[in-house]
């Protein structure tokens, strides 16, 4: 089964698990900091960087669906697997808070990684305008 062939088959839904998840993650976190239940590590004062962290479920449904579809994890499968890596360590430098001036060759060691697991790059149809 070739990449094309894999993004052909039907979808079942599943992909769309994750990111209602991560919705429901959300909004279970401020119900709970609005009943007074407070958490260590989700400061009030940086409530937007969940938002970001939210961000990440996205990419993990892709990679979800496309594993499933396949039965094995493809390059495309590990992109989606770092991109959505790359979003939670943004997400923690935030929430956590992490320094930016200690952590960011994280940050390079994900691009060196990103390009070891790069896929086959598909040709461009040359057409004439």
């Amino acid at each position: 089964m070739t990449d094309d062939d894999a993004d052909k088959l039907p979808r079942s839904g599943h992909e769309r698990l994750i990111p209602a998840l991560a919705v429901i993650a959300v909004g279970v976190f401020f119900l709970l900091g609005n009943l007074g239940i407070d958490w260590p590590f989700f400061g009030w004062n940086r409530w937007w960087a969940w938002f970001i962290l939210l961000a990440a479920a996205w990419p993990l449904g892709d990679a979800w669906a496309r594993y499933r579809r396949l039965g094995h994890a493809d390059a495309l499968v590990w992109q989606e697997l770092l991109s959505a890596s790359a979003i939670v360590l943004v997400a923690l430098m935030f929430i956590v808070p992490l320094s930016w001036a200690r952590w960011w060759p994280l940050f390079v060691i994900y691009g060196g990684v990103c390009m070891l697991v790069r896929g086959p790059r598909r040709q461009r149809s040359r057409s004439r305008w």
